[in-house]
């Protein structure tokens, strides 16, 4: 359970759910914008999601992500 594996997880759940995870140009923006907000203060991103929630638990954590929990996994 860390963030690196949480964004991994996120990352492959986009590509299976939305075709523009197609784009990988796309697609790295957004993690680019995922990544900041669980490691910075600053929110770019909108953790709410069946997306989120599904890469939360294939990591092993448990009930609905928050952005406190998802910030607090260790690096």
């Amino acid at each position: 359970m860390t963030k690196t594996a949480f964004l991994q997880a996120y990352r492959s759940e986009l590509e299976v759910r939305y075709d523009w995870a197609g784009d990988n140009t796309k697609l790295d923006r957004f993690m680019s914008s995922v990544e900041t907000t669980i490691t910075t203060t600053t929110s770019t991103w909108n953790y709410d999601g069946d997306a989120v929630t599904s890469a939360w638990r294939k990591i092993g954590c448990k009930g609905k992500p928050t952005l406190k929990a998802l910030r607090a996994l260790p690096n």
